[in-house]
């Protein structure tokens, strides 16, 4: 089994940063992603396991449009 923590708050943020261009281009707005806790990852065989605390920050209106679409 393969494990990758990334706890470097700079890579975080570059994560969170693509993380926000690709909901941006998709979706049409832009959240504020903040990763509270290391983000781990594991890979056993064809299996990937991704564990993320994570808090985001969006308009009322843009949370309603997600769940629409989701929904």
């Amino acid at each position: 089994m393969d494990e990758m923590n990334i706890r470097s708050s700079f890579l975080q943020g570059i994560i969170s940063n693509v993380i926000g261009k690709v909901v941006s281009k998709k979706m049409g707005f832009t959240p504020d992603i903040h990763f509270n806790d290391p983000i781990q990852m594991s890979f056993d065989g064809d299996k990937a396991r991704v564990h993320l605390s994570v808090d985001v920050e969006m308009n009322k209106e843009d949370l309603e449009g997600l769940l629409k679409k989701v929904l």
